[in-house]
């Protein structure tokens, strides 16, 4: 990618005439520390270089790569679009769109982007495996928010059974574009058997997907250290196997030494193994490399909370909020370090935006939290109201239980 973007680079510069010369240089300049990985350092001289040329290809495209790389997703996300349409036959700004949409939490958008990257380089090896790994990252995010409800469990249960079978005898009941669109509707409305038979079916529409990249590129002989990386998620997402994860995951390093991606992988195999201080090394060592790496934040911060040391994880998980404004699972998490460690206020800000934007509070617990947060401010009216919708969902989810109404989602319908 880089070395395709230099020889662009540098062939548009010849072509360039003296009036030109300051961006020519600012448009070096800017690209030469992007080489280097100093995208901070990058953006003041591409942005000025913007300013003299807004409509320029590798200007937009520069920018908002560099944008995204330094958690600056909303902002790159125009600089992608503009540089898509000025080049609409290029598939390198629809892969980066659908990266910058995904850390946004905008999946049908993310999931439109990949698959036009695909469209665009006729299936080259980069797209495939970009694609995949958005496959793999949205069946755990979407396992996440089915954990929230009893109904989600038992659908979880379902989906360790089925993603073991091979993609060929799996079929995927829709467009993922349209069923991301359909799930993110029935979240909204708090239809949870209805988002739960569209995460399910979604979820076994990532995993064929996924296979599918890993097997065509095993078929074709592709870079050894993607097969690995793409075995390694097979094994981490759908198989649960940490131990055999770790395994492909070293490989892959072992291949392409300093990849951050790589290095964030290993070490949430390595957690979810079982061991911590491996997790912690590797987890850092990602960060090191790029200190952006949600996946490598969430370690560190799962690390932290685990151990019951809420001050260590504070920072990990304000850092991990603002990398990924749309994961209502870590302003939940974030709530609940603050509320643990005297900030009230801040903790119910986050616990009170979560529950608002549609995170399950099956069991009342964080309302129940929310309660003893506004009593400690004085604000007990407040508190009143949501110990009593805490007492509210609670009784509903035993009932619900007692009925057994929780035992097993219709998924197949």
């Amino acid at each position: 990618m880089l070395a395709f973007l230099g020889f662009c680079v540098t062939v548009r510069a010849a072509a360039i005439g003296p009036e030109q010369e300051t961006f020519q240089s600012l448009l070096k300049q800017g690209f030469e520390l992007h080489q280097r990985a100093q995208f901070a350092e990058a953006i003041p001289l591409l942005k000025k270089a913007y300013r003299l040329e807004p409509n320029d290809y590798f200007v937009n495209l520069l920018l908002g790569i560099d944008l995204l790389r330094t958690g600056k997703a909303a902002d790159a996300i125009p600089r992608l679009q503009l540089a898509a349409r000025v080049k609409p036959t290029e598939e390198i700004p629809e892969g980066y769109l659908g990266e910058a949409e995904a850390t946004l939490g905008h999946y049908p958008q993310a999931a439109e982007a990949y698959l036009a990257a695909i469209e665009l380089s006729q299936g080259s090896e980069e797209s495939l495996e970009a694609w995949a790994g958005f496959a793999f990252e949205r069946f755990r995010r979407i396992g996440g928010r089915l954990r929230e409800s009893e109904q989600g469990i038992a659908a979880i249960r379902e989906l360790q059974a089925t993603a073991l079978k091979p993609a060929s005898s799996l079929t995927c009941q829709g467009k993922i574009p349209m069923l991301e669109l359909n799930l993110a509707a029935k979240s909204r409305s708090q239809q949870i058997n209805s988002e739960v038979e569209i995460a399910y079916k979604l979820s076994i529409c990532y995993a064929i997907e996924a296979e599918k990249v890993a097997a065509h590129l095993e078929a074709a002989g592709g870079e050894p250290s993607a097969l690995h990386r793409l075995r390694g998620d097979v094994l981490l997402r759908l198989s649960n196997d940490a131990g055999g994860a770790i395994q492909e995951y070293k490989q892959a390093i072992a291949q392409r030494p300093g990849d951050p991606a790589l290095v964030e992988r290993l070490a949430e195999a390595q957690f979810s193994e079982g061991d911590p201080e491996a997790a912690r090394q590797s987890a850092m060592a990602a960060l090191n490399l790029d200190p952006h790496r949600p996946g490598a934040l969430r370690t560190m911060a799962s690390l932290s909370m685990d151990a019951r040391d809420y001050k260590q994880a504070l920072p990990w998980l304000r850092k991990l909020a603002a990398e990924s404004p749309g994961d209502l699972s870590v302003k939940v998490e974030l709530g609940k370090a603050l509320a643990q460690t005297g900030h009230a206020a801040e903790a119910l800000q986050y616990l009170q935006s979560a529950i608002a934007s549609g995170f399950r509070d099956e069991r009342g617990a964080l309302h129940s939290m929310e309660a003893r947060l506004l009593r400690e401010l004085g604000r007990d009216s407040e508190a009143d109201e949501a110990a009593e919708e805490a007492k509210r969902l609670s009784n509903a989810f035993q009932a619900h239980i007692r009925s057994g109404a929780g035992e097993k989602p219709d998924v197949d319908q």
